[in-house]
């Protein structure tokens, strides 16, 4: 079958095929881009027509996209990304005279190695400006595939990663178990893993891998995996129940390490056969080029290995 021709998008063509994959229905779709809804319906038709596939079945459930439509929508979010990228550039070169570095993080980066990065860039570039956004894994590469995020920071993850992509593995992330400071197992010079499983905790969540990994570490002590009424994913809940009372927790060692030093938990002094996962960075091949982001791939890649940590390595994802 010979190419089709009329493949580029127009801006309200892109934006509105967006829409129409986030809701599912014409309606709620024109809504959003302050569109009628006769005008919606015409602006598809229009698309279909130029591409020479149909874009979207519609039914009694809603509007669902074809296979060519799936194909649309994600070119129609790279390019809406790509586009916010120049736009963003430009107002921070023609208004601040500026580069602009769109850094994702996820909690497991927050504390120490994202806020590291930025002081190294803006050592290097005082005039940049860093858009910093935190998220889930699957949010933030999301957003990195759409062209929305230059490099996205924290555990990697066993996620299927953006085809376009560049990753530096840094280091496996040890687990630490923490609780109040002044709690009654705070001044203990050594403790088992048996100990801690008769206090009172505040767990992570069933079928997260924080949790499997700690499960996983006791029973390599030969101890009983703690259990608890009270399961979290919300670290600022957790400290505060923490506070409250003798409960414990685990955390990953950076936020773990980070919280210790202000003061609001006391780590214990247990050795866990446990790891977090791997942390690392995930780059936006398309933006690889740019002065800014060599920058970062360059210090990255430079960081000393700790104790706890491997030579970083930098992977190729094709």
């Amino acid at each position: 079958m010979p190419e089709r021709a009329g493949t580029h998008l127009k801006r309200r063509h892109a934006e509105l095929l967006v829409a129409l994959d986030d809701e599912r229905h014409l309606g709620r779709a024109a809504e959003r881009l302050h569109m009628s809804q006769p005008a919606a319906s015409k602006a598809l038709a229009q698309l279909e027509e130029q591409v020479g596939y149909a874009l979207f079945e519609r039914g009694t459930h809603g509007t669902q996209p074809t296979n060519a439509g799936m194909v649309m929508i994600r070119h129609a979010r790279h390019g809406l990304g790509a586009a916010q990228r120049v736009a963003a550039e430009l107002r921070a070169a023609e208004e601040r005279g500026a580069s602009l570095l769109r850094l994702g993080t996820l909690p497991s980066a927050a504390p120490r190695l994202a806020p590291q990065l930025i002081a190294h860039l803006l050592a290097l570039s005082p005039r940049l400006e860093v858009k910093l956004v935190e998220g889930a894994l699957g949010e933030l590469m999301d957003k990195l595939a759409r062209d929305e995020l230059d490099i996205v920071l924290g555990r990697l993850g066993s996620r299927l990663l953006p085809a376009d992509c560049e990753v530096i593995r840094l280091h496996e992330e040890p687990i630490l178990v923490v609780a109040r400071p002044g709690h009654p197992l705070a001044a203990s010079e050594a403790l088992e893993a048996a100990e801690l499983a008769r206090w009172p905790w505040v767990l992570p969540l069933e079928a997260t891998m924080m949790r499997e990994r700690l499960d996983e570490a006791f029973v390599h002590a030969g101890a009983r995996a703690p259990d608890s009424s009270i399961q979290s994913n919300s670290l600022l809940a957790t400290l505060a129940l923490l506070a409250q009372d003798d409960r414990l927790a685990a955390l990953p060692q950076a936020i773990a390490r980070y919280c210790e030093r202000q003061g609001s938990v006391a780590v214990l002094p247990l050795r866990l056969h446990a790891n977090f996962g791997a942390i690392g960075a995930v780059i936006n091949r398309n933006t690889a080029g740019m002065p800014v982001v060599q920058a970062a791939m360059e210090w990255l890649c430079g960081l000393p290995a700790g104790a706890d940590q491997a030579p970083p390595i930098l992977q190729d994802r094709v």
